[in-house]
């Protein structure tokens, strides 16, 4: 029920306030650079992307709390750029702070997973026939994957926390698990629905990267490169003229899934909060 009382309202809030899928738009164009460096050389295109996600880093903050900020005036009636300017910059030390610590955790749990693969990929390749070792990578890595999955569902809420309720880093984490062990069956429907939502999108991304690469079959790639394609089918070049095209629908795809997203997760978010004391 709270689930498709959320879904009402952001809709009716999107339908009054389409300018939240302009700034959603506008976060999307500030990954572009980062996808599109796929045609330059491969060292060229890895400093152009990294460098693009090391501005993104810094940059998101800011957009994501704005963004968050428009949403919650949105669902009250009416809301702004100026709203996005704000908000954004009311709440850009304590996100940035919450995105770093989530950055450094990312990254150590990462490292520990890709670790334990190569570990067991040793292993199996030296001929190593040791099955407990390789039950218990296994275990570690299962484990390490459904601890990931707990603190993201746990957590996803901080960004609201923090608008909404002007809370700092720290507190905004308490009320995200807060409403979360609060909520439980509320927020795993919720949690599956954007994960659906989520997926779908990111088919669209993948066949954007798929159908740009220039390891495409006929797409322009260096004459000392095999023409034989490792991909099970066979992917078309589409061109520069169909690169723009795949640009203009992915730009907006993310402009209506972001922009949607941020009115029902706020609306969500303003249901299962605690109530004033």
């Amino acid at each position: 029920m709270v689930v498709l009382q959320a879904l009402h309202s952001a809709a009716a809030a999107v339908k009054r306030n389409p300018i939240l899928f302009v700034v959603a738009a506008a976060a999307s164009l500030l990954q572009l650079p980062g996808a599109l460096a796929q045609f330059a050389a491969p060292l060229v295109g890895g400093v152009i992307s990294l460098g693009f996600s090391a501005v993104s880093l810094f940059v998101m903050p800011f957009l994501f709390g704005g963004l968050i900020g428009m949403a919650n005036e949105a669902l009250d009636g009416r809301t702004s750029f100026g709203t996005l300017v704000s908000e954004g910059k009311a709440h850009y030390l304590s996100i940035l702070v919450v995105y770093f610590s989530l950055f450094a955790v990312n990254f150590v749990l990462g490292f520990v997973l890709v670790f334990g693969a190569i570990i067991g990929g040793v292993v199996v390749y030296t001929g190593g026939q040791s099955t407990a070792l390789l039950v218990a990578i296994g275990t570690i890595a299962l484990l390490g994957l459904l601890g990931y999955l707990v603190v993201a569902v746990t957590i996803q809420f901080f960004g609201h926390a923090i608008v909404v309720d002007d809370l700092d880093a720290v507190a905004s984490i308490k009320r995200s698990a807060w409403c979360v062990r609060h909520n439980l069956l509320a927020v795993l429907g919720y949690t599956l629905l954007t994960a659906v939502g989520g997926a779908v999108f990111g088919l669209v991304g993948g066949l954007f990267s798929l159908l740009t690469s220039p390891a495409s079959p006929g797409a322009a790639v260096p004459t000392s490169a095999p023409a034989a394609s490792h991909l099970p089918v066979a992917v078309p070049s589409v061109g520069i003229a169909g690169t723009v095209g795949l640009v203009v629908v992915l730009v907006v795809a993310t402009a209506l899934f972001g922009g949607f997203f941020a009115a029902f997760s706020t609306a969500f978010y303003r249901a299962i909060r605690p109530g004033p004391a």
